[in-house]
């Protein structure tokens, strides 16, 4: 226990203490490179093997490895040159370190008169030069030390007389070691002398880690014994002697330097003295060995720097630092700038011995300061002592873990030397990884760059290489993102996790963030990887230079005379390694060495973007497509989500383009030479043997291609397989500017999995897939060329087009199909051979002067989806049958099969369906064998689907035109009720041209409809009629550019008993009511429908303007227009019904409704090109509004089907939901009912002899809904009873005296209605006067009839129909006459 500077006591609990045999101030070294790099490479020596940091490995970056690592094992030739650097340090002036405090003068026991030996030692020139030149001065503590050696027992009597003589000679200062010389005590014990030899060399080790080995074993006569005596004297000696001698001086010196250290008082006493007192100063300085001025000994200035050495000496830390800032405001009002430095550089490190965390402001200007006036205010550059103060800095920081402050401390070292540059840039990059919670991987791999930079100038290729791939490591895991998270802030780590939105934009934030970081460093890395390769270059690791130099090629972030320069070491890289090789010998087999292809980013090729074409000389896609029998588009089979190859076949002998996209992404040129496809040939199982034995197939070589900087461009190559198999295409191979032979892999990555729950919590991946094909000698090869397509159509016009289909296969082809994405598009009429030249397409119109006004067929009401024609097949059979569906409907008559070298035409007539820019697809499947596939119901089709053939796959070719549609005329209908006749319409049609360019001729117009016949209400006769010669019904009707022309027709009931129809419709049977129990079927029961609907039969009323007509009901254009109207409906019906799915249509909605009419209009061009055309309207509804598909809402009486699971009521909600709210359901409303009063006779009161006239009145009630059969009653009120009828809501009104007339006999009558029907009633009525009288007067209530209700009647009434009863007041007048003018 000492006491500190200010007397309070303190444990001292372990000190260092160092002997030297020699005291010289001299001459700090001068920082030479030559030095500094022979010091590290004797540093380096011996861990060569630390090749790569710990925590970096080929994966990623180890955090775990990096917090708990210790920084000093991953550099250790740093901690070797820095005990070396400070052992190597000289005696300086300007501080009491390195100074002796104590002088120990060493007698033998074996000497006379050891008093008189120590005196000459105190004598001695040593002795002096340490009291005038040391820091101590005349106070050195001279310690006098007798050493006897036990081995000689002769004088054994007298030493303890002569220590005696010693100790009062020269007081307490002393003491007596014993020591043993006797080789024969040691022993054999080899871990005994192991022990004593450890002492020494763990000194040596200690502080000369590099220094040159000693000349002689020290400790090899000792025992550890002898080891212990002497730590003992050691520790008497400070004990006994120093450590007092220390607190003695202190003392003293405070005493003096009381005043200077008391604070103002002090200040004004230098103050004083540097103005006043010149003398003094002088007196008190001198100029040292390297020149500048310091203090001497006996200065107040200098006892203050040994006041506060001393403290800091006996650990006396706060005290010390006291001292050094008084000192060092007097170092610098006296400009000495080396004792100011010094000074500086001990109140930092005062601070940081002190053991208190202190923010950094309060120690790095002291040592900021101290460097700089080392290296720039002394009178010569104190280069050691400052990177000394570096080295002392950079360690205190590493005590105290503060490593955020050590990168800018270890950065003030001087960039003059390359290697201690290097070094401390290398320690600055690792203090990144451990300043924060986080590493700082970007500050790490620039610091360790610019280290690696400066390696590489001071000649250290090995530590420069390891720099930059510590770098090239770090980047490239950050980059792949398998340390993401080093990169996050550790904050986000201790929250709570956010909602799953919330993560992902967090997520994609920190992707865009790693995006923007990989592109600004990509010049970085680049570099990396260009110095990397150089120095592999260098070292003739060829495999290894290889490996930097490809990962530089592609990055266009380089300018491009860099990337001129990689690109240009690459090729000589290569050249460099083919001369080692063929220097080194031959390949095994003895040929030349050659050199196996690299794989370079450039060309940048995308097997995504790679296309495999079968016979790239025809239009078209090519490819094994699935084919249904819904008339759905033909798609990939399933197979091809895990094989790449099962939409991809060909014939043998069939050409196959493959078309590479290549882009260079350089900004410089390159070029490709001898570009071709290396592939895989997997024979067939069953190929014959022979075929095994011929070349598997043949691939074209593309010379040269030539790419400029940032180009894209197409590069074809043709493959012809000879035999049976698959082929698979591996990848390109190419020669890079005709020297580097390169090849680029185009193997697919696998998909993602997620079948199973294993793969659903893990990423799992599908195996790699790659491009190729397979072979078939059974596909049909066939060539299919679309003939005249026109890019532009006039609306409603046709056109003829065709598809020519030839077979170059040498097999027959017996199944083709054609499928259309627009089928209301095209018109199909039955295909022809070439060589049967009689055989010509049938005309797109049929004209005729026999066309019947009126005219029904019985047509299928089967919504079905007509796209799929069968060109060649089976259906040659059915199509011959006179009362197939089919037969009726498409009239298409296909070929039986296509013989090879044969070619068929398949006429096609292109219609401009709507206006607009349409992307028209059309696909051709074929096939070898029979597919009895077609889209409408065939001969076969029980057959097929009896042996569950519902689909095929046949090698197919799609092809996809452009096709833009201008308009020509508008067409638009409008309704109206008929006043004259309740059950009667009246439709007009409005035709307006808007094109300027343009002149039409009306031919013809027809409807057809389930129920109505529509007449024209007269002559069509506009401004442009043309009445040719003599008077009669034939009308030339045209329409002008930009005129508009209106037609009027009556559409009155057609099925009727006068036409051989029952007087009431049959409500079961029309087609509405299919769709309510169908709809109501699929909604509550667990069985869908799978019904079709009953055959329609229309009514078809045609009007030819001009005496000839079109026959548009026995020609394939019935089958053309009734495709049109389908698909329009098919698209009605997905906008209104969206959750039922598109396959349930045909069994729940009708092609034809009973009450709406189709119109057809017909026109021709009157000169241009004189086209013809026609256009049409689809579903105009003429009946009552009845929205009756929410009556299929209403459940079933029997209850609707048990659902077991909760998301399937939910769905069935849903359902209902969105068919009750959907965009058309229908807002207004008309009423079913409606009442006509006429007249049948008059009674004239002057021959009946009455004054009284009576009036037979005939009442007739009107149904127009088909749905309902209404119970009604019907009540006639007479003038007198207004009042007593009145009452809310009524509005009856008289036009008359209210006493002229009134009802006789029954005025209230309770009858049926049937639906669509007619009821009459019997009334008479009496009058006092002739005349004319009002008789509208009633009021009628009806329901509907419970006998026409097929749901619950008693359930919910929400979706229950408007029209399910009505109130009926008259709201028009009707006039009688009675009297004698009553029959005229």
């Amino acid at each position: 226990t000492i006491q500190d500077g200010q007397g309070a006591p303190y444990f001292l609990d372990k000190i260092c203490v160092k002997f030297t045999s020699e005291f010289t101030i001299g001459r700090q070294h001068k920082l030479e490179a030559t030095e500094i790099n022979t010091l590290l490479e004797r540093s380096i020596v011996g861990h060569s093997d630390s090749a790569d940091l710990p925590f970096v490995t080929d994966t990623g970056v180890d955090k775990d490895a990096i917090a708990t690592g210790d920084i000093s094992t991953w550099a250790p030739w740093y901690t070797l040159f820095r005990q070396q650097w400070i052992s190597e340090l000289h005696v300086s002036e300007h501080e009491a370190f390195l100074h002796p405090v104590a002088c120990v003068l060493v007698a033998s026991g074996s000497e006379a008169d050891p008093v008189a030996t120590l005196r000459e030692l105190q004598r001695h020139q040593m002795a002096n030069k340490v009291q005038t030149q040391s820091f101590s001065g005349p106070t050195t503590l001279f310690y006098f030390m007798l050493v006897h050696d036990e081995r000689d027992t002769a004088i054994l009597q007298t030493v303890d007389s002569k220590f005696d003589q010693v100790r009062r000679a020269f007081g307490q200062n002393c003491s007596l070691l014993r020591l043993n010389s006797n080789t024969d005590l040691l022993g054999t014990d080899s871990n005994d002398r192991a022990k004593v030899s450890s002492v020494w060399s763990s000194y040596h080790a200690a502080t000369q880690p590099l220094g040159p080995p000693p000349e002689c074993t020290f400790g090899t006569m000792m025992t550890m014994r002898d080891v212990a005596a002497l730590r003992d004297s050691v520790k008497h000696l400070m004990v006994k002697g120093v450590i007092p001698h220390m607190q003695y001086i202190i003392r003293v010196l405070s005493d003096k330097t009381a005043n200077q250290r008391r604070g103002i008082t002090g200040r004004l006493f230098s103050a004083g003295r540097r103005y006043f007192g010149a003398t003094t100063k002088t007196s008190g300085t001198a100029k040292g060995s390297d020149g500048d001025v310091y203090f001497v000994y006996d200065s107040p200035e200098a006892m203050l720097r040994k006041l506060a050495d001393y403290s800091f000496m006996l650990k006396d830390f706060r005290f010390a630092q006291s001292v050094y800032q008084v000192a060092r405001r007097d170092f610098q009002s006296e400009k000495t700038w080396k004792c100011y430095a010094g000074a500086q550089e001990m109140v930092g490190i005062s601070k940081l011995m002190m053991e208190i965390h202190a923010t950094k402001a309060e120690f790095d200007s002291n040592f900021e300061d101290a460097i700089s006036m080392y290296l720039y205010k002394t009178q010569t550059q104190q280069h050691f002592l400052a990177v000394r103060c570096i080295i002392l800095y950079y360690e205190l920081l590493k005590h105290h873990r503060l490593f955020s402050f050590a990168p800018g401390a270890l950065l003030r070292v001087p960039g003059s030397v390359a290697s201690l540059f290097a070094l401390m840039n290398e320690q600055a990059a690792y203090a990144y990884l451990k300043s924060n919670s986080r590493p700082e991987m970007r500050k790490f791999s620039f610091y360790a760059m610019v280290a690696a930079q400066a390696y590489q100038g001071a000649g250290m290729a090995d530590l420069a290489y390891r720099c930059l791939r510590a770098v090239h490591l770090t980047l490239g895991a950050s980059f792949k993102g398998t340390s993401r998270e080093i990169e996050l802030d550790s904050s986000t780590t201790e929250k709570q996790e956010p909602p799953t939105s919330e993560k992902e934009e967090q997520e994609n934030e920190q992707a865009d963030k790693i995006a923007a970081l990989c592109s600004n460093w990509t010049a970085i890395d680049s570099h990396i990887n260009h110095e990397l390769g150089r120095q592999c270059m260098a070292a003739q690791h060829y495999d290894e230079a290889f490996m930097y130099f490809m990962a530089l090629m592609g990055n266009d972030k380089v300018p491009p005379k860099l990337q001129a320069k990689y690109l240009q070491e690459l090729l000589q890289l290569f050249l460099d390694s083919s001369e080692s090789q063929a220097a080194a010998g031959q390949d095994s087999d003895g040929g030349p060495a050659t050199h196996p292809p690299v794989e370079l980013s450039i060309p940048a090729i995308d097997p995504h973007q790679a296309r495999i074409i079968m016979s790239p000389d025809l239009e078209g896609e090519d490819g094994l497509l699935t084919w249904t029998r819904n008339g759905s588009a033909p798609a990939q089979p399933d197979a091809a989500f895990n094989d790449g190859m099962a939409g991809r076949c060909c014939s043998v002998g069939e050409a196959v383009a493959v078309l590479l996209v290549v882009s260079n992404p350089l900004t410089i040129g390159v070029t490709l030479n001898n570009f071709t496809l290396e592939c895989k040939f997997d024979p067939a199982s069953e190929a014959p043997e022979s075929d095994l034995l011929l070349p598997k197939y043949e691939v074209s070589t593309v010379q040269s291609v030539i790419l400029e900087g940032g180009q894209t461009t197409m590069v074809t190559v043709q493959i012809v397989p000879k035999c049976a198999g698959s082929l698979s295409i591996l990848g390109a191979n190419y020669l890079l500017c005709d020297i580097l032979p390169t090849f680029r892999s185009l193997r697919l990555p696998g998909r993602r999995l997620n079948d199973t729950k294993e793969h659903q919590l893990n990423v799992t991946y599908a195996p790699e897939t790659t491009l190729g094909f397979r072979i078939d000698p059974n596909l049909p090869h066939l060539e299919m060329t679309l003939e005249e397509f026109p890019d532009t159509l006039m609306s409603g016009s046709m056109c003829q087009v065709s598809l020519r289909v030839k077979n170059c296969g040498t097999l027959p082809c017996k199944s083709m199909a054609l499928w259309l994405s627009h089928p209301s598009f095209f018109d199909i009429k039955s295909p022809y051979l070439v060589a049967d030249g009689e055989d010509t397409p049938d005309p797109v119109y049929v004209y005729t002067d026999a066309a019947a006004n009126v005219e029904t067929l019985q047509v299928p009401n089967v919504l079905s989806n007509m796209s799929t024609f069968t060109l060649v097949g089976q259906a040659a059979q059915a199509s011959t049958d006179s009362t197939s569906n089919e037969s009726g409907l498409h009239h298409i008559v296909p070929i039986s099969q296509l013989d090879p070298e044969s070619a068929c035409i398949v006429p096609l007539w292109l219609r401009g369906d709507r206006v607009g820019a349409h992307a028209l697809k059309i696909c051709v499947g074929a096939s070898m064998k029979p597919e009895p596939l077609c889209a409408g119901k065939t001969g076969s089709e029980s057959n097929a689907k009896a042996a569950g053939q519902d689909s095929c796959s046949m090698r197919s070719r799609a092809f996809e035109v452009d096709l833009v549609v201008t308009p020509s005329l508008r067409v638009n209908a409008f309704m109206r009720p008929s006043i004259t006749n309740p059950h009667e319409r009246i439709l007009g049609v409005d035709i307006e041209n808007v094109r300027s360019d343009l002149h039409v001729e009306l031919v013809q117009t027809t409807f057809s409809s389930g129920y109505y016949q529509l007449v024209p209400m007269s002559a069509q006769s506009p401004p442009t009629a043309d009445p040719g010669g003599e008077q009669s019904e034939t009308i030339i009707v045209r329409v002008g550019p930009r005129e508009t022309i209106n037609l009027v027709y009556r559409a009155r009931p057609y099925k009727t008993p006068e036409n051989g129809y029952n007087d009431s419709l049959d409500q079961l049977t029309l087609p509405e009511m299919f769709t309510v129990k169908a709809l109501r079927q699929f909604i509550y029961s667990s069985e869908k429908p799978t019904a079709s609907p009953d055959p329609i039969d229309l009514v078809y009323s045609n009007h030819a303007f001009n005496g000839q007509g079109v026959d548009c009901i026995h020609s394939s254009l019935q089958g053309f227009i009734m495709r049109a109207q389908a698909n329009k409906r098919r698209s009605m019906l997905r906008s209104n019904f969206a959750l039922i799915p598109e396959q349930h249509f045909p069994t729940i909605f009708p092609l034809f409704e009973t009450f709406s009419v189709d119109f057809v209009l017909f026109w021709r061009e009157i000169g241009g090109e004189g086209r013809l055309g026609h256009h049409s309207i689809t579903g105009i509804d003429l009946g009552i509004p009845c929205d009756y598909a929410n009556e299929a809402l209403n459940p079933p009486a029997g209850g609707a089907a048990r659902t077991w699971l909760a998301d399937t009521a939910k769905e069935r909600e849903t359902l209902i939901s969105s068919i009750a709210n959907r965009p058309s359901s229908l807002n207004r409303f008309e009423r079913p009912i409606d009442v006509s009063m006429s007249a049948s006779s008059t009674n004239d009161a002057a021959t009946a002899g009455s004054p009284l006239y009576n009036v037979d009145v005939m009442v007739t009630v009107y149904n127009h809904s088909w749905r309902y059969a209404y119970d009604f009653t019907l009540d006639l009120f007479s003038p007198t009873q207004l009042d007593l009828s009145a009452f809310e809501g009524a509005h009856l009104e008289m036009t008359g005296s209210r006493a002229s007339w009134s009802w006789i006999g029954n005025t209230t009558h309770t009858l049926t209605v049937a639906p669509h029907g007619v009821a009459k009633i019997s009334a008479k009525l009496s009058s006092l006067s002739p005349g004319v009288i009002d008789i509208g007067l009633w009021h009628l209530s009806a329901k509907a009839s419970p006998s026409s209700i097929h749901h619950d009647p008693s359930g919910s009434a929400q979706f229950r129909s408007k029209s399910y009863e009505c109130d009926l007041y008259s709201h028009q007048p009707c006039f009688v006459t009675v009297g004698a003018d009553a029959a005229a």
